[in-house]
């Protein structure tokens, strides 16, 4: 079965491909529905990116839990941390009236720890609101729920996504709306791929009606005669509402004791990039807050990491409503990503251990016939061990070995565009291409490209990670990666309520990437996703 997998992604400038309607990715949408009634789904959740209007900067669906909590698919949140986006509760059209009154920005995100990818299973995550909010809860399905069901029975799936099943073509409206599919039996599944318990599949075998990308994180719901409850998550599929190919969804009856656990009360920051640092030592500081009814009490903590070590731990007890910090030490001692992680213990009897984790980028002063290459005011240039080297009026990958990389890291970019002209002739199972906003993936290629390339920077100071590397040094063609032409705009400007100046795409009704071809390296799948980059 041939899967493709959507990555968050640069706008490409074609020199000799024609370029469909304009979207923030290849997306689509619930395939062939009826749009929802105002006051259907009072939990539907819109993930929109920071400094973004809601319309264009949807890029994902989710549910409320109630309190401060929302439920969504791990995949739309990978590769953000919280001051990355925004939820918005209650609504049913993306540009209606009072929808800035619904918007409130998220604190922290909490990915299941075995997440993967969309088709491996445990796409499932819990996102922290900063405050306490009041809207409609969800009703979640209990553990009974899915085993109980009969194959067959018609489930209903609501979103924002793409309402076209072309997989090149696009059509967005703002309106929410929704579909029934019937629920698929498990060995039928199982002939499409290898599904665990964590995961279920819906949909016809002749297609038509589906849930597809702009949809991903948002509930499938069963009608039990009484109410709704949700049974899953909008996770991923092989196209949409093609014949043959059913939708898949992360199984939230297998999922009710970790969500569970991830809302009693425990906030913290999963996981933190701290951008990039020379070789030296450093500390850094987790806090930790306790929200739950009761005293917790931890019985230690454990790290991980190169020549790291945990130098203050004041959070043995913490009293209800009250925070404690654990300090520590790690070493840089490498010009590559790393990170380190701290697993603590507690006497909760749901959370046992949660684990806290920071990452970061080692490097050094890039040559200055490079940086020169690269003059951003106020922005600083950074190689690893096998430097990027100045070609002319380009910068270029140099010659490397089996398993070898080179990385070009700049730091200190605002909130703007990044503009660069790109030769890129990598080979899947070869060589690839990556690059890392913020200490995420936010694009790869292991395929030929050439063209203007952009990326979009959300943060008020960005880090962006230019990486080649070269699996197998024996390469038909000329392997490299050239770089030219570096320009820094802040792009044209909108206004969002209460925001500040953000970045409006220049076409289409979807956002800002205009173009997108990918090619992961392994297993591809379409994660039914939008993505705001």
């Amino acid at each position: 079965m041939y899967l493709r997998k959507i990555f968050p992604f640069l706008v490409l400038a074609p020199l000799l491909l024609s370029q469909p309607s304009s979207a923030e990715e290849m997306s689509l949408r619930i395939i062939n529905g009826v749009k929802s009634d105002s006051e259907s789904w009072p939990f539907m959740v819109a993930l929109v990116s920071k400094n973004r209007d809601v319309y264009n900067g949807q890029f994902c669906g989710a549910s409320f839990l109630g309190g401060r909590y929302i439920l969504t698919a791990a995949h739309c949140v990978a590769t953000k941390e919280a001051q990355d986006l925004d939820a918005v509760i209650g609504i049913s059209a993306l540009t209606q009236d009072d929808v800035a009154e619904h918007r409130y920005s998220i604190k922290e995100i909490y990915i299941h720890e075995n997440y993967l990818n969309a088709s491996s299973g445990n796409d499932i995550a819990i996102l922290e609101l900063d405050k306490e909010v009041d809207y409609t809860a969800v009703n979640l399905a209990d553990k009974s729920l899915r085993p109980n069901l009969s194959p067959g029975v018609l489930l209903t799936v609501m979103g924002w996504g793409d309402q076209d099943p072309d997989r090149e073509t696009e059509l967005f409206k703002s309106e929410l709306y929704q579909v029934n599919v019937p629920l698929v039996e498990q060995n039928l599944c199982l002939n499409h791929v290898d599904l665990n318990d964590n995961t279920f599949c819906a949909g016809y075998e002749d297609g038509v009606y589906d849930a597809c990308q702009g949809d991903s994180g948002g509930p499938i719901v069963f009608y039990n005669g009484s109410t709704y409850e949700q049974l899953g998550i909008v996770s991923w599929g092989d196209g949409c509402a093609e014949a043959g190919h059913y939708g898949f969804y992360a199984n939230v009856s297998y999922f009710v004791d970790w969500i569970s656990e991830k809302t009693q009360g425990f906030s913290y920051r999963q996981s933190e990039f701290v951008g990039a640092k020379s070789v030296g030592t450093y500390s850094h500081s987790f806090y930790i807050r306790n929200n739950t009814k009761q005293v917790i009490r931890t019985s230690g903590a454990t790290i991980q990491g190169s020549d790291a070590s945990i130098i203050v731990n004041n959070c043995a007890e913490i009293a209800v409503n009250g925070s404690c910090e654990i300090m520590i030490n790690y070493t840089v001692g490498e010009l590559d990503f790393g990170k380190v992680l701290v697993k603590v213990f507690t006497d909760h009897a749901q959370t046992s251990y949660f684990d806290i984790a920071v990452s970061y980028i080692g490097i050094q002063s890039a040559a200055i016939s490079v940086s020169d290459m690269i003059s951003i005011a106020n922005s600083n240039v950074y190689s690893s061990e096998n430097s990027w080297v100045k070609n002319d009026s380009s910068i270029q990958t140099p010659v490397l070995g089996n398993n070898e990389f080179s990385q070009l890291t700049i730091t200190d970019l605002p909130a703007g565009r990044l503009s660069f002209d790109a030769y890129i002739n990598t080979k899947l199972g070869h060589s690839t291409f990556r690059i890392y906003v913020n200490g995420h993936l936010y694009d790869r290629w292991s395929a030929h490209k050439v063209g203007r390339l952009t990326i979009n920077l959300l943060r008020e100071n960005n880090t962006v990670v230019f990486e080649y590397k070269k699996y197998l040094a024996r390469l038909v063609g000329d392997d490299r990666v050239t770089i030219s032409n570096f320009a820094y705009s802040t792009g044209g400007q909108s206004v969002i309520p209460g925001g500040n100046s953000i970045e409006r795409s220049s076409g289409g009704s979807g956002g800002a990437i205009n173009w997108l071809t990918v090619l992961y390296l392994g297993m591809l799948a379409l994660v039914r996703r939008r993505f705001s980059s």
